[in-house]
């Protein structure tokens, strides 16, 4: 979805009257941003709300699933399991004495996992009883979830964390009487993670790629739409990593790309609420002022590779079909035109794709549309995912979507509807914001990941400047048969 960029999930109001209702400020976002950036190069965005006591925060690494190499893959995501685990002051009762037999539970893992990659299947088990060995005696010296439990019970909530192909994020919503507290919380565990528990999260890991992707009709195909339509570089694979990749991992592995992206000119830090400037400031200078200054990484192999074409693969579940057309990003201003083209094909009822195919047709049961599947960072893709109602199968719903695809170039969208689909965009933008977390996680993905987050305020005014001619001129360019992905799935 387009608002994807924004975080969150369109939520479906009467437009017209939720656009009377928003305050005249809802557009006056630049005005209200404070920047402050430290000696580091660290960027934070600062916006005072005197609503209630309480503000959200986020800190955003622009290091995310594209970062990685192949042979790595999964190594940005690793740090979203390991970072609750806690630092070598948070989850540890005397890290002195716990710290010698975690870097042994280092050297351990490591031979083992060189082991088990050669084939060298008894060592490998050897050193999987020393690794478990060490485990349990570390444990001893371990407070299990000290990190979650000292901020849950400082009122924290919105608290978690995610990886997407673009980026790595922590964030909670706090009492602003707790804002000394989120600023150390937080700057331990992006600056000082102690890889506690790795292995055993790396087992985790690959549990939840075998529930969530080998196991999982619509994790498979996901999986097979990005390595079809992305034939080799960064988003060819996907966030979780490829199996091989994740079980190859080590803590080296994890530290090294720690040392190369998790540093100042790559982190992104928002403050929303209820506080004064200058003790905000005051405690991000203290707590965040030890990140390693550096420039920010770059992609490793930001070469656009595109595929295409039509795959067919067969599991135990319900037929499906995925569309998906390759397309620009930001700052390319064809990204204003998807945004609408997105809200036309597949946002409620009165959408083409739902009104002819689930309401009149009665042929699909669901469909879903994205406007930056898998990252916005690089140039992405538009897609339909569509979900056919028994006796009609994915080739045939695949093959009308296409033609409701081809009709964008053909039948210009009448005023009305178009007028329509930008109020519903615009609203969506505008809720986002009203709430304290939604404003900090769209500052802190636009700045980082797009690069600039004044972009959200001129959003509004962008989309309504598109037209029915734009959309035809966008679906004629990008709506081809050299340009589409299509994947297939047949029930067993």
């Amino acid at each position: 979805m387009r608002l994807d960029k924004f975080l969150i999930l369109y939520i479906s109001v009467c437009v017209m009257t939720f656009l009377a209702c928003l305050p005249a400020r809802a557009f006056d976002i630049e005005k209200d941003v404070i920047e402050y950036k430290l000696d580091n190069g660290m960027r934070w965005l600062l916006v005072v709300r005197h609503r209630a006591p309480v503000f959200s925060g986020i800190v955003l690494i622009r290091t995310g699933g594209a970062d990685e190499e192949p042979g790595k893959t999964g190594l940005a995501h690793v740090f979203e399991h390991i970072a609750f685990k806690g630092t070598s002051k948070l989850g540890t009762k005397d890290f002195a004495k716990e710290k010698p037999i975690l870097d042994e539970i280092e050297r351990v893992g490591e031979a083992m996992t060189k082991a088990q990659q050669r084939g060298d299947t008894q060592s490998a088990k050897d050193l999987e009883k020393k690794l478990k060995e060490l485990s349990d005696k570390a444990v001893e010296y371990q407070i299990k979830n000290e990190v979650w439990e000292v901020m849950v019970q400082n009122g924290a909530s919105d608290l978690n964390a995610y990886t997407s192909k673009d980026a790595t994020a922590f964030h909670a919503s706090m009492p602003i009487n707790r804002l000394e507290l989120w600023m150390d919380v937080i700057s331990q565990i992006i600056n000082d993670p102690a890889y506690r528990e790795f292995y055993t999260e790396r087992n985790v890991i690959l549990e939840e790629r075998r529930s969530g992707v080998d196991n999982d009709p619509d994790g498979k195909m996901a999986e097979l739409l990005v390595e079809t339509a992305f034939e080799k570089g960064p988003y060819h694979w996907p966030v979780i990593g490829e199996a091989k990749d994740i079980a190859g991992l080590t803590i080296a592995d994890a530290r090294a790309f720690h040392a190369r992206h998790y540093v100042a000119g790559n982190m992104v830090g928002v403050l929303v609420g209820d506080f004064r400037v200058h003790d905000a400031k005051r405690l991000i200078r203290k707590y965040f002022s030890t990140v390693p200054p550096s420039d920010i990484a770059q992609v490793g192999n930001p070469i656009e590779n595109r595929g295409g074409g039509t795959k067919k693969f067969s599991f135990d579940a319900e037929p499906a079909a995925i569309v998906a057309y390759h397309k620009p990003t930001l700052p390319n201003p064809d990204e204003f035109v998807f945004d609408v083209i997105e809200v036309l094909l597949c946002d409620g009822p009165t959408s083409r794709l739902e009104k002819r195919f689930i309401y009149d047709e009665k042929i699909a049961r669901d469909i879903y549309c994205s406007d930056n599947y898998p990252g916005s960072r690089l140039n992405n893709l538009l897609l339909v995912w569509a979900e056919p109602n028994r006796p009609h199968g994915a080739r045939e719903l695949a093959s009308k979507i296409m033609d409701e695809m081809n009709r964008l170039k053909t039948e210009p969208a009448s005023e009305e509807e178009i007028s329509r689909v930008r109020s519903k965009v615009t609203a969506g933008i505008l809720f986002s914001l009203e709430k304290n977390f939604g404003l900090a996680l769209s500052l802190a993905e636009f700045e980082a990941v797009i690069g600039d987050w004044r972009l959200i305020a001129k959003y509004p005014k962008f989309i309504e400047q598109i037209t029915a001619d734009d959309v035809m001129r966008a679906a004629k360019q990008y709506f081809t048969k050299e340009n589409v992905t299509e994947i297939l799935r047949l029930k067993k």
